[in-house]
């Protein structure tokens, strides 16, 4: 059935994802400079200057935002196979995990190392969509779970 918890979850998920693209993860600000990193790239916020990186580098990172929103949505619509649901929000959770990881580990850092500025989270709310996407899949999962067990157990008493 659609209209489990889960669902709910899973499309709080997929919100929270598609919410990363229209938010920033992070400016960086200083006297030479102010840039925007987001999903998309690094965005020079000072008019005729060049931009530090090439938008192709941020490319995995856009790739695997899309496809956590497009595993999650599909993931949706599995409500009658159950144990396939629960691989597919592994799925989903291990790929959230990724991207965290990516973007804290591995873009933050080499920005920073690029334009040698502090990065300022203040206003960046995306930084926080990838957690809160993390989150709501986790508690899919587990609801998934719970209802599967229900469904074993009520199976058991027929």
């Amino acid at each position: 059935m659609i209209q489990r918890i889960q669902t709910v979850y899973l499309a709080l998920a997929a919100i929270a994802i598609s919410l990363l693209f229209a938010f920033p993860l992070a400016q960086f600000f200083s006297e030479t400079g102010a840039y925007v990193f987001s999903v998309t790239g690094l965005e020079n916020m000072v008019p005729g200057e060049p931009d530090a990186f090439k938008p192709i580098i941020f490319l995995p990172i856009i790739i695997v935002a899309v496809l956590i929103a497009l595993l999650v949505i599909f993931t949706i619509f599995q409500y009658k196979n159950r144990s396939f649901q629960i691989k597919l929000t592994n799925i989903g959770v291990l790929a959230a995990i990724i991207l965290i990881m990516g973007i804290f580990f591995l873009y933050i850092p080499m920005i920073e190392k690029k334009i040698n500025i502090v990065p300022d989270y203040s206003n960046a709310f995306g930084i926080y969509m990838p957690l809160v996407a993390l989150v709501f899949l986790v508690m899919a999962n587990r609801a998934i779970k719970r209802d599967d067990k229900l469904v074993r157990s009520a199976d058991r008493l027929r």
